[in-house]
């Protein structure tokens, strides 16, 4: 399973508790200075457009295709579903305009299937269509995309979706069910020579079969209810047979069947994307054009925002939330939402004192959650267990059972000290926490946690490495301790359990292995009904939890600011999935 390079990701339906903030979608304000204006960083003046003399009748329904539903006996797909509050709207949509927006940092290349960081999604995901996708307006929703139909065999094992017949690339080549199935050929079983990351998504996949030009079959070896989940998240694109024959991957080409189309690339300026006149959806897009500057200082970044220089803030900090709270006047909106991103630590069960579970739940117990949001994360986010509350997560009351969780820090650390003392540790032992140096919360959660560990006897050093030696170092499990990471492109239990607390998941850097966890994993893997998928998920939890492995603290809440001129952009809990901006539009 593929991770983005960052802090993590994942979440579900959970109100943040904000300083300040009263509710989940907060409205702030914001004094535009005169359009055009040059900024302090520099950056160029956010293109205008002028608007149409009438305002286009829009089209009866936003949905792209028909929104098919899949048969019941299909499991939840989505998280969290964040307030779905937008800015005022408009009679009716207008036509034209460019979306602006800051980016940090720019692609590495344009492949969808090879990359992890969002900085490509960023730009790629307009200039394609998927199979099916996450409602832009509902993030809780799959619909079509370029199936407009699609149906689950009675034993779940093969999914079987019908095209849509008019799309084209942007070259002009008609789509059909040959690229989608050399896509997801490509993807799940690259040649030599080609990079696939998310290929174990489609472990699953025996076989694709294209009975006709507009018809494709995804057979399976095993039930697989969260194909559905994957297939939407967005970086599941559909790319040309004769592209990918030719090239082996999209690095250098962006040519798909999406509203928009790569008009212009200036490295370390700007990238800029041009409305699709051909788009297959009637009506869409509603933009000109979008545009991505790359402003890598968020000081910068947040000054833009303020005079108007781009319209869109996507990755806010909270503390910049909140100042913009205080500071900005009634024309901007900020969304949050709980998100995919859990901050843990990790204790190495192949090392002592570690190999002992009395050891590692000790240290579960002296660690304050609720102080942990609030100190190293500012109270953005939501405490939790190793699943976010709500569709798969334990409830709040039942995790409150679990060691650890309680709100009774005293009471949990005298248990610490008795268990520590068990052990033959009454009078603690010296440790060091490995963190990762200036990425997101390591620094300050790796301080947090000797302060916590400190009040049970634990003295810890903190050890904080550079990206590539970190990464080293927690490869060949040289540590005792670390910060760590928990992400996911969606609010499923395949997505987030699995590589972390299986015993070959590919993260599991504790070596903690359950083989009750293994087997809870891939019955729920494989487990239609969602009522029963649940149950096996909520004992899955639980089993993992005991294990005092990777013990996650809480799951962050993300931020987003646009201006009010722009419309129908909501934002998801995971942001890479809502990319497609072909119902996006501006006011003047």
């Amino acid at each position: 399973m593929s991770k983005r390079d960052i802090e993590g990701h994942r979440s579900y339906p959970h109100c943040l508790a904000l300083p300040g903030f009263a509710r989940l979608v907060m409205i702030l304000t914001l004094t535009l200075c005169v359009a055009g204006m040059a900024v302090a960083c520099g950056q160029p003046a956010a293109p205008t457009a002028s608007a149409p003399a009438a305002a286009p009748q829009a089209p009866a329904s936003s949905a792209p295709t028909v929104a098919a539903q899949a048969p019941a006996a299909v499991a939840p797909t989505t998280a969290a579903k964040p307030a779905a509050t937008t800015a005022p709207a408009a009679a009716q949509p207008q036509y034209g305009g460019v979306l602006t927006r800051g980016v940090t940092g720019e692609p590495a290349n344009f492949d969808p299937f090879s990359n992890t960081s969002s900085f490509t999604l960023n730009v790629v995901a307009a200039c394609y269509n998927s199979l099916v996708m996450f409602d832009p307006l509902n993030p809780d929703k799959v619909i079509g995309d370029l199936a407009e139909a699609w149906e689950v065999s009675p034993d779940g094992k093969a999914y079987t979706f019908k095209l849509i017949k008019n799309a084209k690339f942007h070259d002009g080549v008609p789509l059909t069910s040959a690229d989608v199935k050399y896509t997801f050929d490509t993807v799940r079983n690259p040649p030599p020579g080609v990079t696939s990351v998310r290929k174990s998504l489609f472990a699953s996949v025996d076989s694709i079969d294209t009975p006709d030009d507009y018809t494709v079959r995804f057979n399976l070896k095993r039930i697989n209810p969260s194909l559905l989940t994957t297939l939407a998240t967005g970086w599941f694109v559909v790319a040309p047979k004769h592209i990918l024959e030719k090239t082996g991957d999209m690095k250098k080409d962006v040519i798909g069947t999406g509203p928009f189309k790569l008009k212009e690339y200036i490295r370390g300026t700007s990238i800029e994307l041009v409305k699709n006149p051909d788009y297959h959806v009637k009506g869409r897009p509603y933009l000109d054009g979008m545009k991505f500057y790359t402003i890598p200082d968020t000081t910068t970044m947040f000054a833009n925002f303020r005079t108007g220089q781009i319209l869109y803030y996507d990755g806010m900090t909270g503390d910049e939330a909140r100042r913009a709270e205080k500071e900005f006047g009634d024309k901007v909106l900020i969304q949050s939402s709980s998100s995919f991103i859990g901050d843990p630590f990790t204790m190495n069960s192949k090392r002592k004192p570690f190999d002992d579970i009395r050891v590692r739940k000790a240290l579960s117990l002296a660690v304050d959650r609720t102080e942990a949001l609030k100190i190293v994360n500012q109270g953005d986010g939501a405490v939790a267990g190793l699943l976010p509350a709500g569709l798969w997560g334990l409830p709040s009351s039942e995790m409150e059972k679990m060691p650890g969780w309680s709100k009774n820090i005293e009471a949990n650390r005298a248990e610490a000290k008795k268990l520590l003392a068990e052990a033959g540790y009454p009078n603690g032992f010296s440790t060091t926490i490995l963190a990762r140096k200036a990425a997101g919360t390591h620094e300050t959660r790796a301080v947090f946690l000797a302060d916590q560990f400190a009040k049970i006897g634990v003295q810890a050093k903190v050890d904080i490495q550079e990206t590539a030696a970190y990464n080293d170092t927690l490869g060949k499990r040289n540590f005792d301790i670390a910060t760590t990471v928990i992400a996911s492109l969606a609010n499923d239990p395949d997505f987030l359990l699995g590589d972390y607390y299986t015993c070959d998941g590919g993260q599991n850097w504790s070596g903690v292995c359950i083989p009750e966890v293994d087997d809870l994993f891939v019955k729920q893997s494989q487990t239609l009904d969602p009522a029963e998928r649940k149950k096996l998920v909520n004992q899955l939890e639980v089993a993992a939890i005991n294990g005092f492995g990777t013990v996650n603290l809480y799951f962050k809440g993300k931020f987003m600011g646009t201006s009010r001129q722009v419309h129908n952009l909501l934002m998801h809990p995971e942001p890479d999935n809502n990319r497609r901006m072909q119902d996006v539009w501006l006011s003047k």
